[in-house]
């Protein structure tokens, strides 16, 4: 399956290196600079998976993905950040994940939030996501 993600990153650097492993990983990408761009993408093209950067200017992937759950329900929510913590808003999301991690637990995250439907709730190991209650 040829998935298609969004990401949503302020950061230009940031968002290009990550839309290019994704590309590289064979996933088609939407990237997004800012929140109303982000969620106009996810109303107007069908998006199977969603990467949230966690600081962004004026809001929060958070408070974005309780936006882009109004819009569909259904779409798996992945919240990068460089934070140590967990975030606040997180019931909104489906994972959290550090921007620490490398790209092959990305993808693998990536993966295990594409092959269920419903929200998942990880494990927590140091080197893996960190666990979400839903």
């Amino acid at each position: 399956m040829n998935a298609t993600i969004l990401c949503l990153d302020d950061e230009a650097v940031g968002l290009a290196i990550r839309a290019m492993v994704l590309r590289f990983a064979g996933y088609t990408v939407f990237g997004a600079a800012s929140a109303e761009e982000a969620l106009q993408i996810l109303a107007n093209h069908q998006i199977d998976l969603v990467i949230n950067d966690y600081l962004l200017r004026g809001t929060t992937g958070t408070q974005v993905a309780a936006s882009m759950k109004k819009i569909r329900p259904d779409i798996p929510v992945l919240i990068l950040s460089g934070l140590i913590e967990i975030p606040e808003g997180m019931e909104f999301a489906d994972s959290f994940l550090s921007k620490l991690e490398p790209p092959p637990v990305l993808l693998a995250t990536i993966a295990e939030l594409l092959a269920k439907p419903e929200a998942v709730v990880y494990e927590a190991a140091a080197t893996d996501t960190v666990p979400i209650a839903s």
